[in-house]
């Protein structure tokens, strides 16, 4: 499987992540072949990326174009099963978001199977940018010295997963987001093993007790044997005091961001509520799974007490498609077609 892997050029900390998806793989005897366009880029003639950025948009075309070009031609060399190509489509520069429209490069060279971006909490993005010793080189001294909003990087990451789907939508690919913030094994996953089914977990984040937590955790664990998982609590909302605006900016992302770029992208959602009484269900598990209804969606709950509301089992999940615990689902989930995933390569 070829993954085109976008995300935000700063503050992510992409590179650790990616590592341990090969790291992964020569573990297991898997090669993963690695290409990073702006690393390769700078390996030529002593190019940076500012000094590039400080070119005519033409002329750095081109050098993408070319680079694009000698990435396709190694894989072919290499009769490549396996790889990861870690590119930007979007690039913060002088409080300017350039769009790099790239799309027919990837397309004749690259040809993904898939498309990943990868995401992580703003605040923690915001903090690394923060961080003199995060990175020392040119480019990232200069994202730091702009001193991003938490709104700046909030807009920059919806510009790169807006871009990626723009991308993934040309070459008629699917296109996922993933939050580094949970671990790189259903990235893994994907790279291993090709066209894997894809969930996003649903419960209640605000309201939840140990046992409930520690049940939730334990089913996540399970069903990321059976495919690429996206779990909330990858990314959870700060617990520092933010001014009323950025306290809105944050909820307005949250929500586009858990309904869009997470619902609406996989193919089953799995409400997981394990308990009798209280708490009550969750406002924000109730409409993910509304709208995963109406993205026609898979949908399953996991929901303990006998006696349901009549709109739970008749109109937010489909019928046979509630149970009183993690058994029954997944014995459920296997009887439909869904298998853990082989683990030889």
């Amino acid at each position: 499987m070829k993954i085109l892997v976008t995300g935000t050029t700063a503050g992510l900390n992409d590179e650790t992540y990616i590592q341990e998806v090969l790291d992964r793989g020569a573990a297991e005897g898997l090669s993963i072949e690695y290409h990073n366009l702006i690393d390769e880029l700078e390996l030529t003639h002593d190019k940076t990326l500012p000094k590039m950025l400080g070119t005519t948009n033409y002329i750095f075309e081109l050098l993408r174009e070319r680079e694009y070009c000698k990435i396709g031609f190694k894989l072919q060399e290499n009769r490549c099963e396996h790889a990861i190509i870690r590119v930007p489509a979007t690039i913060l520069w002088n409080r300017v978001n350039l769009k790099l429209k790239d799309h027919k490069e990837i397309q004749n060279f690259i040809k993904p199977d898939v498309i990943v971006t990868l995401i992580d909490a703003e605040w923690l993005m915001q903090n690394r940018l923060q961080d003199t010793e995060y990175k020392t080189d040119e480019f990232h001294a200069s994202i730091s010295r702009q001193n991003l909003t938490l709104q700046d990087i909030l807009s920059w990451m919806n510009e790169e997963v807006s871009l990626s789907e723009d991308w993934a939508e040309r070459l008629g690919i699917r296109h996922y987001v993933l939050p580094i913030g949970q671990g790189s094994k259903s990235l893994f996953n994907l790279v291993k093993h090709g066209n894997i089914p894809s969930f996003y977990v649903s419960y209640s984040m605000t309201h939840a007790d140990k046992a409930g937590r520690e049940e939730v955790n334990s089913v996540i664990k399970q069903l990321s044997d059976y495919g690429l998982v996206i779990d909330p609590q990858a990314i959870e909302i700060s617990s520092a005091e933010h001014s009323k605006d950025d306290l809105q900016t944050i909820y307005s992302y949250t929500v586009h961001r858990d309904l869009h770029w997470f619902v609406g992208k996989v193919d089953a959602v799995v409400a997981i509520h394990p308990y009798y009484e209280r708490p009550p269900l969750s406002t924000g598990m109730m409409d993910e799974l509304g709208h995963a209804r109406d993205y026609h969606k898979r949908r399953y709950m996991i929901f303990p007490p006998i006696k349901q509301s009549p709109f739970t089992t008749d109109s937010y999940i489909e019928k046979g498609h509630v149970f009183q615990n993690s058994h029954e689902f997944f014995l459920t989930l296997e009887a439909e077609g869904f298998t853990p995933l082989p683990d030889k390569v």
